[in-house]
């Protein structure tokens, strides 16, 4: 199957290998109705214990800002591998066992700045994995935060820290 045309200003698509499972939805619930108070993160992923410390290392330095009205938020309980952004909120998750259930090893990845992105329509908002990346991390822009930021815009804060912690899993 021929690749289909990156979406992406600038990205170029690429071909996957094989070896899709299943994925993991994040479920979020924002206090006070997305007020500035902590975020409560639901069914956050549990990386392996091999990748625990680098998702630890790579939340850690994601930046304090992802963009207009897009500043990081308190998690309660805390969790040291999923970051929250803005109102919505825009949710970070490292150490998913598995990718999105929509993905296929024939799909167009959108690259920015060496990371591959698989990107799905979810609602109105928009989800971005990296599922040729190990660990794999997951970005969930709900469609408040569309009305703020540009995703590309997002994708390339973020990229610094998953490119120092995770590692590409194909040639």
């Amino acid at each position: 199957m021929r690749p289909r045309s990156s979406w992406l200003p600038g990205a170029a698509p690429v071909r996957l290998r094989a070896g899709a499972v299943a994925g993991v939805v994040v479920a979020l619930l924002g206090a006070a109705c997305g007020g500035p108070g902590p975020v409560r993160l639901t069914n956050v992923p549990e990386p392996a214990a091999s990748l625990r410390a680098a998702c630890v290392a790579l939340v850690q330095a994601l930046p304090s800002s992802l963009g207009r009205h897009l500043d990081r938020r308190t998690l309660s309980p805390p969790a040291p591998t999923a970051a929250a952004y803005g109102r919505g909120p825009a949710v970070l998750t490292c150490g998913a066992a598995g990718v999105s259930a929509s993905y296929r090893p024939d799909a167009t990845l959108s690259f920015v700045d060496d990371v591959g992105w698989f990107s799905e329509k979810i609602g109105a908002g928009l989800r971005f994995s990296t599922p040729t990346r190990s660990p794999q991390v997951v970005l969930n822009l709900p469609a408040a935060t569309l009305d703020d930021v540009q995703p590309f815009d997002v994708l390339v804060t973020v990229g610094p820290a998953v490119r120092a912690h995770s590692r590409a899993t194909t040639a």
